[in-house]
């Protein structure tokens, strides 16, 4: 289900099913890195589509939460859409492509951010394209059942 009234209405009617909110991080920089920020970007949100399609019944996209890339509280901010989102949602996941938040933000967000390498999708082959999301999804798929076994 996405951010949308139709879904909405949907997500009022089986709530109980739908436990897991997916929240996809992008960064924002104009700076030297602007195309590379722009890709990263690019690719969370084809995957979190792709997931979503995919697990439609079980989760729920929220919107993009894009920050800029040299924001000090972006941390601060995602502690608070957690503890937000957990109110409604069992499983809060953050999808990003940002090496920083990978490297030293995870603990903080204890284990809710799940970091995707970036695959250049500009100038592949539709084919190849779809086939490389859809291994990527696979692969937060695992993430996701090892994460609602424990629970």
């Amino acid at each position: 289900m996405k951010w949308v009234s139709n879904d909405v209405d949907l997500y009022n009617q089986t709530k109980e099913y739908i436990d897991t909110a997916v929240i996809p991080l992008i960064a924002i920089s104009v700076g030297s890195d602007f195309k590379n920020t722009v890709s990263k970007g690019e690719f969370i949100n084809l995957v979190s589509m792709d997931l979503e399609r995919q697990l439609k019944g079980r989760v729920y996209l929220f919107p993009t939460y894009s920050y800029l890339k040299k924001s000090e509280n972006v941390i601060e901010n995602l502690i608070e859409w957690k503890t937000e989102l957990q109110q409604e949602f069992k499983h809060v996941v953050f999808l990003t492509s940002d090496t920083e938040l990978k490297e030293e933000k995870n603990e903080q967000l204890e284990g809710k951010l799940i970091w995707l390498p970036t695959i250049p999708l500009e100038n592949m082959d539709e084919n190849l394209k779809r086939k490389l999301l859809q291994d990527q999804v696979e692969q937060i798929l695992n993430i996701l059942l090892q994460s609602w076994n424990k629970s």
